[in-house]
């Protein structure tokens, strides 16, 4: 298997259940791995997952407002399948960058794990 991973892409979004989420928004960092078929050497982009569309997935569902971090993952790994059917499995972390808890905690993460 061949894997092409985004790692700690920055995003200000307004994911959030509380209404001054939606507001205010937060950081978030978002990591997303994918697995490819790595049978034979890869000479062309066509042939693979390229990164520039991973990013370009994951700035289109960042930017619409979710309550649940979970929908956020959960929709970022339906449309990498999308997008690139030759995907077997993917990772998709995110991380709320100081989540307002009224404690000092340096993220929350929500991490989906999919076989296709």
């Amino acid at each position: 298997m061949l894997t092409i991973a985004l790692e700690q892409a920055s995003f200000h979004a307004y994911h959030g259940y509380f209404p001054e989420e939606t507001i205010i928004g937060n950081d978030f960092i978002l990591d997303i791995a994918v697995r490819i078929p790595g049978t034979v050497p890869v000479d062309d982009l066509s042939e693979t997952v390229n990164y520039q569309g991973l990013y370009e997935i994951a700035k289109a569902v960042m930017a619409v407002p979710k309550p649940l971090l979970e929908e956020v993952v959960y929709a970022l790994s339906d449309l990498l399948k999308e997008r690139y059917p030759a995907i077997q499995q993917s990772t998709v972390t995110l991380r709320k960058m100081n989540p307002p808890m009224g404690a000092s905690i340096r993220n929350s993460m929500v991490s989906l794990e999919k076989e296709y």
